[in-house]
């Protein structure tokens, strides 16, 4: 059954001395239809990912983005990633062109590096902590009808707002990115939970 539900993962092997280049490969290949999701092993879509509701709340800006949705997951592009099986140890590093959709729409180009320490468990692996870290190259805002459609008024603040979206992005992405990235590590955790670990690192 397992050869079956995850024949599109080619395993790599241990002793392979261009291990992490096999592993960058599969992730290319098999990426796209994990972000899409995989019904028969429980593993959600992660394009899109179903935010819901994203408050940016402090003295300097207060934001509600409700029905967030982002998308672009799918057409990521892996950038590194080392596995160091002796240690349980593992960085994954990739970008992805995202749009995030509310009322509002921002375009952004996303670099996530998530390093996370796991453990093989009755033959399985488990995530048991990680570290991640995020930055965005470029930030474009698509808002309308801002300002009961006050085009002038709407103009100059969307104006403002991209030449300032490194700013604007310190107060909006950590809500937004936290969750992107924790729905991310959940369906790699049911991954890693139903498909036994000599199928993904065989000896």
């Amino acid at each position: 059954m397992f050869l079956s539900i995850a024949s599109f993962i080619k395993a790599c092997s241990a002793s392979d001395p261009n291990l992490n280049q096999c592993i960058e490969d599969v992730i290319t290949s098999a990426g796209p239809k994990f972000a899409r999701g995989i019904p028969e092993l429980g593993i959600k879509p992660l394009d899109p990912v179903e935010l819901g509701k994203v408050v940016v709340d402090n003295p300097a800006l207060k934001l509600t983005f409700e029905d967030t949705v982002v998308t672009g997951l799918a057409g990521f592009k892996i950038n590194t990633f080392k596995l160091f099986p002796e240690k349980g140890k593992a960085i994954v590093d990739f970008t992805a062109n995202v749009t995030l959709k509310a009322h509002y729409i921002m375009d952004a180009n996303l670099n996530i590096n998530i390093k996370y320490d796991y453990k093989t468990v009755d033959g399985f692996w488990t995530v048991t902590a990680h570290k991640d870290e995020y930055k965005m190259d470029r930030a474009q805002f698509k808002f309308t009808n801002l300002f009961n459609g006050n085009k002038e008024l709407a103009d100059t603040t969307l104006k403002f707002l991209n030449e300032n979206w490194s700013i604007i992005m310190q107060e909006i992405a950590p809500p937004a990115m936290d969750q992107v990235i924790e729905s991310c590590l959940a369906e790699v955790k049911k991954f890693y939970s139903v498909v036994p670990a000599e199928l993904l690192l065989a000896n």
